[in-house]
């Protein structure tokens, strides 16, 4: 390592010159060099600065408090959502297109009802349509299909007897060889009221109605709207009324005939006169069974002839 000598007279405040014992020189930029060696050239000591000492290590975060949950009991499984159909949806379909319920199916099943209803839907908008085609069907009669239709013919029978065809029920079911029903129900007082008629659709002609049971027939007689018997209001009148025209009018009876004692023989016997006999008044009539279904009362007086 060779000992450099400053040159005063070649050196100026940014630039340095050195030489060595043989003659070299050495240039030095002053304005090159870092803050330490400025301060060694200005005579300048520098500070010690203590070196960087260990980060102080982060505290650990405290752990969360984890409050442990008491198990939860699982429900228990509902036997009607659970438990397996015993009727294929076929046969379901079979049972309500032949008249059963939904309710009536899921409570032979013991099932819930939503679980019928799936299968049940399409088939109970198939009743509902056939209900309908029966309100356009003609009811048969002994002549031959009515003009009217079976609606028109029952709303006529209904507001004879002071009822509304509106607040009736219309349903429709098959039998098991094909043949559709419609089925008519309705409420009077406490007395439920059902009519049954068999629906025939024709390719060729209009759809009929034949009458099943014996208030369908009623209803759907041409006699119907004008009954032979009169009938009245419900609050009108006595249950059973006597017929006081035939009586006399004075409203006296005729006494009876006098008892025989004698016998009468030959001529006397022919020109004996017969005492008038007292006229006797009819006993009460029964009300007719269809008068009681429909909530009118009978009129037992017979028209004169």
């Amino acid at each position: 390592m060779r000992e450099l000598f400053l040159v005063p007279d070649e050196s100026t405040s940014t630039s340095l010159v050195l030489r060595t014992v043989d003659g070299d020189q050495f240039f030095l930029d002053v304005t090159q060099l870092d803050a330490a060696g400025q301060n060694l050239l200005s005579g300048r000591e520098p500070g010690i600065a203590a070196p960087p000492g260990p980060e102080p290590e982060p505290l650990p975060e405290p752990a969360p408090v984890v409050v442990a949950e008491p198990p939860r009991a699982l429900p228990e499984r509902d036997p009607l959502l659970t438990s397996p159909l015993t009727m294929r949806p076929r046969e379901i379909q079979g049972r309500i297109r032949g008249g059963s319920s939904v309710e009536e199916l899921a409570a032979e099943m013991r099932v819930a009802v939503s679980r019928v209803e799936a299968f049940a839907h399409p088939v109970l908008l198939e009743r509902s349509r056939m209900a309908e085609m029966a309100k356009q069907a003609h009811p048969i009669r002994e002549d031959g299909p009515a003009k009217l239709t079976l609606w028109e013919v029952l709303a006529a029978a209904f507001a004879a007897r002071g009822h509304s065809v509106a607040d009736t029920s219309w349903d429709a079911y098959r039998e098991a060889d094909g043949t559709w029903v419609a089925r008519v129900t309705w409420t009077v007082g406490l007395s439920e009221n059902e009519a049954e008629w068999s629906i025939s659709a024709h390719p060729t002609s209009q759809t009929t109605a034949e009458a099943r049971n014996p208030v369908a027939a009623d209803l759907t007689d041409p006699d119907f709207v004008q009954p032979v018997r009169s009938l009245t209001s419900v609050g009108r009148g006595n249950r059973y009324e006597e017929d006081h025209d035939e009586d006399t009018s004075d409203g006296e009876q005729l006494p009876p005939e006098a008892p025989v004692t004698e016998e009468l023989e030959g001529e006397d016997f022919q020109t004996e006169e017969k005492a008038p006999t007292a006229r006797r008044r009819r006993k009460a009539v029964t009300p007719h069974w269809e008068d009681v279904l429909l909530g009118v009362r009978a009129n037992t007086k017979r028209p004169r002839n």
